[in-house]
């Protein structure tokens, strides 16, 4: 689950899909990853492939 943000924009976009703060041509990959965050209970669950993950 995604506890806070570092960025406004990232916030915005994913609280209420506003892509003023981010660049337009990410949105996509970004709602992507933003949902599988907020569903991860535990780092493993962004264990996915093709997904560069460093933790």
């Amino acid at each position: 689950m995604i506890k806070n943000f570092r960025r406004k924009g990232l916030q915005q976009f994913f609280q209420l899909g506003v892509t003023a703060g981010i660049q337009a041509k990410h949105a996509a990959k970004l709602s992507r990853q933003l949902a599988q965050l907020n569903q991860a209970n535990q780092v493993d669950d962004m264990n996915i492939l093709g997904w560069i993950c460093t933790l």
